[in-house]
């Protein structure tokens, strides 16, 4: 299980894929389902949204923020400095986790990865960077 034991990674991920709704790039399933007793499935609406190939395939794609902290005060952002929201980030070992087992279940196709501009937008770049090299260095996501 992606979130065994790990209910602060759970709710990172609950704020972190809501934040990233506002990042107009593709639609979001959105949907919360629980299973029912002798069926089969269940959906939870942790941030696999879907885009679309120039040859018309749907992909589904992890969409989260790296972080919703911002040191900016755009107005049109959820995520400014100003706004009363809870603010999380991930790590870029968390973010590799979550996509990796996305990925191993089938759930998903890549990652659409956005982020808020968490003390300087060079340190967040470094922390963006560091987890794409990780995926694909460490843990071989090569796709």
């Amino acid at each position: 299980m992606i979130f065994e034991n790990d209910t602060s990674l759970m709710k990172k991920l609950q704020i972190l894929s809501d934040a990233a709704k506002y990042d107009v790039a593709c639609t979001s399933s959105g949907v919360q389902r629980d299973g029912v007793k002798g069926d089969i499935g269940n959906a939870m609406s942790c941030g696999i949204c879907h885009s679309f190939a120039a040859d018309g395939r749907c992909i589904s794609l992890l969409k989260i923020l790296f972080t919703n902290e911002c040191i900016y005060n755009c107005k049109y952002c959820i995520n400014r400095v100003s706004n009363d929201v809870p603010r999380t980030s991930f790590t870029p070992e968390e973010v590799c986790h979550l996509t990796m087992e996305f990925y191993r279940r089938n759930y998903i196709e890549g990652l659409f990865l956005s982020s808020g501009i968490l003390y300087s937008p060079d340190y967040t770049m470094e922390l963006i960077c560091r987890t794409l090299h990780d995926l694909r260095l460490r843990a071989k996501y090569n796709i």
